[in-house]
């Protein structure tokens, strides 16, 4: 079974500029630990220029993913029940506008599923070990199609199935590189 790493088509020049608010603790959110929020649906500001060219794509990542309606529903269409979801709205900085609605997703599923004989390490300087390119032991995954990397816990990792079927339907901005094309030089 192949395996890729599901993202926003990076760098995306035309995504607002957003800045998480204080309330999304980026390590917890990556995690998987499940946020308080005081108030729903999560205010994000964007500061956006009059003249600036904004595109608002099936998944924004200012660090934790945003997904839109529309790919929340076909990842709960394709089975995926791993991701917790938080209303967001991103609203202009200075008017309050609101932009555009996402959902914040909180994968909770983190799996140690690293096929060490196939992945590659290295060495750095001060003699870290990091994994410069990595395989995915399918028996390890405990039958999830969607989950966040043990080993890199800032990718999601979606099965090939999934893959399939969400390159199936019209997203916009939405990135599945292979995990074998994964590559980390020291």
């Amino acid at each position: 079974m192949e395996y890729y790493i599901f993202d926003e088509v990076s760098p995306n020049r035309y995504a607002p500029f957003l800045e998480l608010p204080d309330e999304i603790d980026l390590i917890e959110s990556i995690m998987g630990k499940k946020p308080i929020f005081d108030e729903l649906p999560i205010e994000i500001p964007a500061d956006i220029e009059e003249d600036e060219v904004i595109v608002y794509t099936d998944i924004i990542n200012p660090g934790v993913p945003l997904f839109s309606n529309k790919m929340k529903e076909a990842l709960d269409e394709c089975g995926v029940t791993n991701i917790d979801y938080y209303p967001v709205v991103i609203t202009d900085y200075e008017t309050k506008e609101v932009l555009a609605e996402y959902w914040l997703a909180i994968v909770t599923g983190i799996i140690a599923c690293m096929d060490r004989e196939n992945s590659q390490f290295k060495q750095t300087a001060d003699q870290q070990t990091v994994i410069t390119q990595f395989s995915i032991d399918h028996g390890k995954t405990g039958g999830l199609n969607l989950f966040r990397f043990h080993n890199i816990p800032g990718l999601i990792i979606i099965n090939e199935e999934l893959k399939e079927k969400l390159s199936a339907m019209d997203f916009e901005g939405i990135s599945f590189k292979n995990t074998k094309e994964y590559n980390r030089t020291v």
